[in-house]
């Protein structure tokens, strides 16, 4: 009878357990790898995670620096349509600097990580814009007389209100981070019409012309012109008194020397068939309709000659009923509140049969009405006035038009 070992009933060959033997050490060996490669991944993981807690955190001051950003440029805009501008470069300095304050002070109501923040005069800069919708045109910040534009921006670094600390950037050896936005707010001047729709309301133009001739002589404060009455912004109140800003008789008189006869300076604005003093009265008090403006196809615009144009054949406006005691009442009813004008060059014909070739606009404020007593002694006089209109129609290369803007919006 054949023989075995023993070792061949209890667990195999020598080789056999050798194998196992060699299998389980090369087991404990991945198993340690493993280990350690776990450990070095969860120890990135672990820092990726907390860099993007830091990199959120940023995002989110970014996001708060851009909204204080944004609500500084247009408190500072706001602020260049100032009724000072009016007096002349003397007061450029002044408008400059409450657009400044007005900046520093919206900036200081807005809060980024829960404080509000500091914004350095030098960050707060007027400029000018000649086509804002042309992102690549860089602002001139070298002509104060023509600004129309507010810069802002707002820190989180070494020049104001301290970097922003990270968290678990440190493992990096990152300790803090600086951020910035910058904005930028601005009008749109250089009016050559208005659109009045259902979305933007009525437009704040006044049935009634003046003369380019007569408007240079009011700019100029020549011609005899007075300075009788003053505007208090604040309250929107007009009182007797000097303002620095002259005024001129919107009725005519010999300050104008520009109308025809029996012709008292009242345009009719929209349908021919429709001029009674009641549609006189209601555009008084509260502007151009959109209806009005359908019977030049929604809109009153300046062409290319630089008169009032439609579908390419000029349009002249004709006179109305005239000045009467009728619309006394609706004038002093908008006695402080400030309207844009039609200006004419140009008027033929006497009464309700003159033409006025239109050739621009100008923002004025009434600030007395007088229309009984003895001829002479009539009158409706005006002051040039800032107007701010959702419905102007505004051109980057032209514009005749005076003291007209678009509101304030957000360019940059």
């Amino acid at each position: 009878m054949r023989m075995y070992p023993a070792y061949a009933f209890f667990g195999g060959s020598r080789q056999m357990r050798t194998v196992h033997r060699r299998s389980g050490h090369l087991r404990t060996k991945r198993r340690a790898s493993v280990t350690v490669l776990t450990g070095v991944s969860m120890t990135v993981l672990l820092g990726f995670a907390a860099l993007t807690i830091d990199v959120g955190m940023l995002y989110n001051v970014r996001v708060e620096l851009q909204r204080t950003a944004d609500a500084a440029a247009l408190a500072g805009a706001s602020k260049l349509l100032d009724d000072d501008l009016l007096k002349g470069g003397s007061n450029v300095s002044d408008v400059l600097q409450a657009a400044q304050q007005a900046a520093q002070s919206i900036t200081a109501l807005n809060l980024v990580q829960n404080a509000s923040p500091q914004v350095i005069a030098a960050d707060i800069r007027a400029g000018y814009l000649n086509n804002m919708n042309n992102l690549s045109e860089a602002i001139n910040f070298n002509s104060p007389t023509q600004y129309n534009t507010v810069q802002v921006t707002v820190r989180r670094d070494g020049s104001a209100n301290g970097p922003v600390p990270l968290i678990f950037g440190r493992i990096f050896g990152l300790n803090s981070a600086n951020v910035t936005a910058t904005a930028a707010a601005a009008y749109k001047g250089k009016v050559v019409g208005f659109q009045a729709t259902s979305q933007t309301g009525n437009a704040k133009l006044m049935p009634f012309a003046l003369s380019v001739y007569a408007w240079t002589q009011l700019l100029a404060q020549s011609g005899g012109l007075t300075d009788e009455y003053s505007y208090d912004s604040d309250n929107h109140t007009v009182a007797s008194g000097s303002d620095g800003i002259f005024e001129i008789n919107l009725y005519p008189s010999d300050e104008t020397g520009q109308l025809p006869p029996g012709n008292f300076g009242t345009v009719d604005i929209g349908s021919s068939s429709n001029n009674s003093t009641q549609h006189l009265s209601d555009q008084i008090r509260y502007g151009i309709t959109a209806d009005d403006m359908s019977y030049y196809d929604g809109k009153l615009q300046l062409g290319e000659d630089g008169t009032l144009m439609l579908t390419g054949s000029t349009i002249s406006l004709t006179g109305d009923t005239g000045l009467s005691a009728a619309i006394k009442d609706d004038l002093k009813f908008i006695i402080g509140k400030s309207r844009a004008i039609p200006l004419f060059n140009q008027v033929i014909g006497p009464g309700n049969n003159s033409v006025f070739t239109i050739v621009g606009f100008a923002g004025i404020r009434i600030v007395d009405v007088k229309l009984t007593g003895p001829e002479s002694k009539k009158r409706v006089l005006i002051q040039p006035a800032l107007v701010v209109d959702d419905t102007v129609i505004t051109s980057t290369s032209s514009g005749p038009s005076y003291f007209v803007t678009a509101p304030v919006q957000l360019v940059r």
